[in-house]
């Protein structure tokens, strides 16, 4: 039971149809035409605070890309042994932590991807603005679409811990949500995460999903 409770703290991959929407609903629709193949969307800039979803749009993006038998690389460096191409898609997380060496990596393998059709995402914590960048590597992002990604509030978070229950087939209290929102990690990632492992956790125990089963599972998980 020890295995089964650290093996269910593994949160689900990222996906479009995972990430919880909130404030980001113009967001989601242009990453829903990035993704598709002839999209005049190839460029976009995400930033926001840590944990508002950034990386997961980031990965989500990259795993369609894949899916739908296209290449995406995850390394600015390696974008030299890729065919370059309209088919390939770069993504780039964290830019705001590049070295200024990484920054002219950066800078190259834009102008490459860029003159060979390909598409780039990019995240940060902050607006283009108050990047401490190159100049040129700021003109560059700011060619392409720049989008704030909002975190949810606490009655968004519950929401979404709702739906996402009723979509695994359980319902939860609102004593339940409040006891977990009160004593976990408030980003939604770690929060699904969460329900999934209660999911199976409380399925091994044939027990509904209660304040007493919840403290029982983190005290296997801590």
């Amino acid at each position: 039971m020890h295995q089964l409770a650290f093996e269910l703290k593994t949160a689900p991959s990222p996906s479009i149809d995972n990430f919880v929407v909130g404030q980001n609903r113009e967001l989601l629709a242009t990453m829903e035409q990035f993704i598709k193949s002839g999209s005049d969307v190839r460029f976009i800039y995400l930033w926001g605070l840590a944990d508002v979803g950034k990386t997961h749009l980031l990965r989500a993006a990259g795993a369609a890309w894949e899916a739908a038998g296209r290449r995406v690389c995850y390394d600015m460096r390696c974008v030299d042994a890729h065919i370059l191409n309209n088919e390939l898609c770069l993504c780039v997380d964290d830019i705001d932590r590049l070295t200024a060496d990484e920054q002219i990596v950066f800078f190259n393998a834009y102008n490459e991807v860029r003159n060979c059709g390909g598409r780039m995402i990019i995240t940060g914590r902050q607006p283009l603005s108050a990047l401490d960048l190159r100049s040129d590597v700021l003109t560059r992002l700011g060619w392409g679409l720049v989008y704030q990604v909002f975190g949810l509030d606490d009655i968004q978070k519950k929401e979404a811990l709702v739906e996402y229950a009723k979509l695994r087939g359980f319902d939860m209290s609102k004593e339940v949500i409040a006891f977990i929102l009160s004593r976990y990690p408030r980003d939604l990632r770690s929060l699904v995460a969460l329900l999934d492992g209660l999911d199976r956790y409380s399925m091994e125990l044939k027990r509904g999903i209660t304040v007493p089963l919840v403290k029982s599972f983190f005290d296997l998980t801590d």
